[in-house]
């Protein structure tokens, strides 16, 4: 599959509104109480985003049609990484792991970045599935809002084969 990405701008929040309305979609990636948004509360939610010094956020494009998004944040010798596939027609065709990898090839190879971690719903098991094919383990489990949860990490000594 042919995919590119490129960094998420303001004009990209319309697309984004989509998925935050979905609330499918929002209990397969979240743990927050789901809520709609406007365009203006989103607008001003990515506003605030994207104004941050320490964190990247991309959209991922398949024939330059936005079909997800990504995000590393990072903290101290670490990232935090988030990805969502919106369009559920890609959904188990490898991207999301083709996607992460690429990622956290290139989070790794900054200097500084030693690990990258995310949080996943423990019954998100394509996210999961996708991360372990990454390269990423489980090294805790939590809740957040009462939903069980796996923190994943990866860092250079165990990524050296990808």
């Amino acid at each position: 599959m042919n995919w590119s990405v490129r960094e998420l701008e303001m004009k990209d929040v319309p697309i984004l509104l989509d998925w935050y309305n979905n609330e499918d979609l929002h209990y397969i990636a979240n743990a927050k109480k789901f809520k709609p948004y406007t365009l203006d509360q989103l607008t001003n939610y990515w506003r605030e985003k994207l104004s941050r010094s320490n964190a990247k956020y991309y959209v991922i494009l398949v024939d330059e049609r936005v079909i997800g998004r990504v995000g590393l944040k990072k903290k101290g010798n670490s990232v935090e990484f988030s990805i969502l596939i919106g369009d559920a027609a890609l959904y188990s065709k490898g991207l999301g792991t083709e996607v992460t990898r690429y990622f956290i090839s290139g989070a790794l190879r900054e200097p500084d970045v030693t690990s990258i971690y995310l949080g996943v719903r423990v019954d998100n098991l394509r996210a999961i599935r996708c991360y372990e094919k990454a390269g990423f383990q489980v090294t805790n489990e939590f809740y957040e809002n009462h939903i069980k949860m796996y923190e994943m990490e990866i860092d250079k000594i165990s990524s050296t084969d990808l």
